[in-house]
């Protein structure tokens, strides 16, 4: 098996309470598939007082409520999207995808759009959160 040629594609600092009251923060302007990215997270952040957790969330929670931006991860974890806004929730399952601490996903030729990163909870929630995580997002040729 042979192991990509990781290249850098962006350093970021996320906000677990993106600017401009958004629910996103949008990381790369514009990625077109196929594509094969690699996202690497460290840091901590605060989903309100005393509830920190990393990029991975917080498993004591679990997979909690579909009304959180993605059902299918743990909540506080850090999440993205591929396409549309800063403001919306991102509906559709292929567009929102679990990152957490470590993640390497591959976009086929469909996929096109800018890229976003944000905490995973409850749109009401988000006025709660604070802190950052640094995330290294790598793409293989």
């Amino acid at each position: 098996m042979t192991t990509p040629n990781w290249q850098l594609l962006v350093e970021v600092k996320v906000q677990a309470k993106p600017e401009h009251e958004a629910l996103w923060k949008l990381v790369y302007e514009y990625l077109a598939g196929p594509r094969r990215l690699r996202f690497k997270a460290t840091g901590a952040w605060q989903r309100g007082p005393d509830l920190t957790c990393g990029p991975n969330g917080a498993s004591r929670e679990g997979l909690v409520d579909a009304a959180n931006l993605a059902g299918g991860a743990q909540v506080g974890a850090l999440i993205g999207k591929i396409g549309g806004s800063t403001a919306d929730k991102g509906d559709s399952p292929a567009q929102v995808f679990a990152v957490g601490e470590y993640c390497v996903i591959h976009f086929p030729d469909t996929t096109r759009g800018g890229l976003f990163l944000t905490m995973n909870d409850k749109p009401q929630n988000f006025d709660q959160h604070s802190g950052e995580l640094d995330v290294t997002i790598e793409e293989a040729p």
